[in-house]
């Protein structure tokens, strides 16, 4: 017969002191562990290049994982146009070794989709034997990829607190992928749309087709050199594309007159910036460019259309947008006239500066003679 445990001869205060000194512990890890979780939410972008989102999470992992190597191997997805990849921090392993690892823990498991495999037995290489942990990341029922962590052999084996800090981590990985790559798609959608509505007004004037994208160019190098940061850069960006789009509703006959307008006929032109601000102010991502569509053809001065805005009340982005929008249809050839010669435009631009335009953006477009002589001898169907 097996013997009787011993007695607990501890009096009820060594007992309890126990029991509290094993809920403080397990509490501690759980706190790292939520604190860890908390600390990588904060710094997940939706628009973050996804190397440069692994890199992070396995730089803040690392240091709460005793192990060789942590990786993170994303599996490839044709339908969202993902690659096969791999991130790695700590010591390297060839990546055919990583897949062999792979094979024989899920091999050993039955199962490539549980939460998590933990294989204390060896993986052997060149450089000898391995522990491995291989945690599954899912998003939406499809295996996005896993995470996984080496330790030598000859190291204690991997437990739960591993286990679960890395399942955790890759829950949150794999919610934030799937996001990623719908909000991926959302932009490529959007960006599409802003395309076909230029297609749409290049098939309706085909003579200054590819002004639009020529002005959106332009705009970026004169707001890039105005110190705009990356938000306003790509903002101005799309009102270029965009800032014409109101011609759409302006009669054929006057859009494409071979000839000089009336002035009946021009008063339906520059109707064309209040035309497109109706038109794309009723969809949300289209409102930041608004004021760039309505207000391109405002003066300095207050002579302009269609508001009559003067200096500064002028927005900034269409102080931007007029100058570029003014270079382009200077330069370029028109029915009733060729594109004006680099001299002449100078000068009108030194005319009109602190007049007809900002001053501080006719200077920096005066001041890069390489961009001027550039984007006066693109072609006028450029895209």
């Amino acid at each position: 017969m097996p013997s009787p445990p011993a007695p607990d001869n501890r009096s009820p205060e060594d007992t309890m002191a126990d029991e509290m000194e094993r809920l403080t512990e397990a509490l501690s890890i759980k706190f790292e562990e939520l604190s860890l979780i908390h600390q990588l939410s904060e710094q997940l972008k939706l628009d973050e290049d996804p190397a440069t989102l692994c890199d992070c999470l396995l730089n803040e992992l690392a240091p709460c994982i005793t192990a060789n190597t942590l990786l993170i191997d994303i599996e490839r997805d044709e339908e969202s146009g993902v690659r096969s990849r791999m991130f790695s921090t700590g010591q390297l392993h060839s990546p055919d070794f990583i897949r062999h690892a792979i094979e024989c823990v899920e091999h050993y498991h039955n199962d490539s989709h549980q939460a998590v495999m933990v294989n204390n037995h060896v993986v052997v290489d060149e450089s000898g034997p391995w522990r491995f942990i291989v945690v599954p990341i899912h998003g939406q029922n499809q295996l996005l990829g896993r995470m996984i962590a080496i330790r030598e052999y000859k190291s204690e084996e991997f437990g739960t607190v591993e286990a679960d800090l890395m399942k955790s981590t890759s829950m949150m990985l794999g919610v934030h992928l799937v996001n990623q790559r719908q909000f991926m798609a959302l932009q490529h959608m959007f960006e599409g749309m802003i395309g076909s509505l230029a297609s749409a007004l290049d098939a309706k004037d085909t003579y200054t087709s590819g002004h639009s994208t020529r002005v959106a160019d332009l705009s970026v190098e004169l707001a890039t050199r105005l110190g705009f940061d990356e938000d306003g850069v790509a903002r101005i960006r799309m009102a270029g594309i965009l800032h014409d789009i109101g011609k759409i509703g302006v009669q054929d006959s006057v859009l494409c007159k071979p000839g000089r307008l009336t002035e009946d006929e021009f008063e339906q032109i520059k109707q064309h910036p209040v035309l497109g601000y109706e038109i794309l102010k009723g969809i949300r991502p289209f409102r930041k460019i608004l004021p760039a569509v309505r207000h391109h053809h405002e003066s300095w001065d207050g002579t302009g259309y269609p508001d009559g805005l003067v200096g500064t009340n002028i927005p900034r982005d269409a102080q931007v947008l007029a100058v570029a929008d003014a270079f382009d249809a200077m330069t370029s050839d028109r029915p009733y006239r060729s594109g004006m010669p680099l001299d002449k435009v100078v000068a009108i631009f030194q005319g009109g500066r602190g007049q007809q335009w900002a001053a501080d953006v006719v200077d920096v477009l005066l001041s890069c003679p390489e961009v001027m002589h550039a984007y006066s001898k693109r072609e006028p169907t450029d895209s």
